[in-house]
């Protein structure tokens, strides 16, 4: 069984943010403080768990690039997955968790990655909790969310746990499968040994591109960006103040379409 645990970083709320514009220095934003969610070390202990109940089976994690994410993913290195990489996610896809989910599942899938994925319920924190349910679609993947573990019954089938109020119940996890973990009691994350925390030190961490077919397209860009792509192009002519309603309509609808163009 391949078992991969895509993992996303927040900010440390124990440090204080750096003075200053510091989303103008990539060289501050490197040092901020980060760590995992609470549901993304949930994600990453069931991972490891299951990895011991079935030895057979490896587990890899990946982690989104950028300011921070190395050094984040080295932390996670320390508890000795078979393997470690950073998804090559690009800048403008983070803003639309549909087409991050895409680009993710082209690069999962160009690692090698399995078909059972784990991740936290909310990814990091760049949504509301939709991007499990769209890393799913994006796989073609069964999905089961709000779980709290996974366990082998008797006959060796692998089911997710879930307390729903005082309903406790266990459902089959498919072969292809993205599963989405809450924090709980018993998945807390366990801590690593030093002299593991070490050797990730020195550990070399692969990049993988997620580039995928083209249709991880963002529908959701942000303004500084649209800014930098118009100032690169050329401006258009300003609609007169004497258009028709009908020529102002169209003018929107057709600003409308070149940004989103679902």
């Amino acid at each position: 069984m391949k078992i991969c645990a895509l993992l996303g970083g927040i900010l440390d709320p124990k440090w204080p943010l750096p003075p200053g514009d510091y989303l103008q220095q990539p060289d501050t934003l490197d040092g901020i403080a980060r760590k995992l969610s609470p549901f993304d070390e949930a994600a990453l202990e069931v991972a490891l768990r299951l990895r011991e109940t079935v030895p057979s089976s490896t587990l890899a994690v990946y982690m989104p690039d950028g300011p921070g994410a190395e050094g984040l993913l080295r932390a996670v290195a320390a508890h000795k997955p078979h393997h470690v990489g950073l998804l090559m996610i690009d800048r403008a896809v983070r803003w639309d968790v549909a087409a991050f989910a895409r680009q993710a599942a082209a690069g999962l899938h160009r690692a090698d990655a399995g078909t059972l994925w784990l991740t936290g319920r909310e990814f990091g924190d760049l949504d509301d909790g939709a991007f499990g349910a769209c890393l799913a679609r994006a796989a073609g993947s069964s999905l089961i969310a709000m779980a709290e573990e996974l366990r082998g019954d008797a006959q060796g089938t692998l089911r997710a746990l879930r307390t729903r109020s005082d309903v406790t119940e266990l459902v089959r996890v498919p072969d292809a499968c993205v599963v989405t973990l809450t924090n709980a009691r018993t998945n807390r994350l366990r801590h690593p040994l030093m002299k593991n925390v070490m050797l990730a030190k020195k550990l070399a961490i692969g990049r993988v591109a997620c580039d995928g077919d083209g249709t991880a397209a963002p529908r959701v860009v942000p303004a500084k960006l649209l800014e930098a792509v118009g100032a690169s192009g050329s401006k258009p002519v300003p609609l007169a103040a004497s258009a028709g309603i009908d020529a102002q309509v169209n003018a929107v609808l057709e600003f409308l379409h070149s940004v989103c163009p679902t």
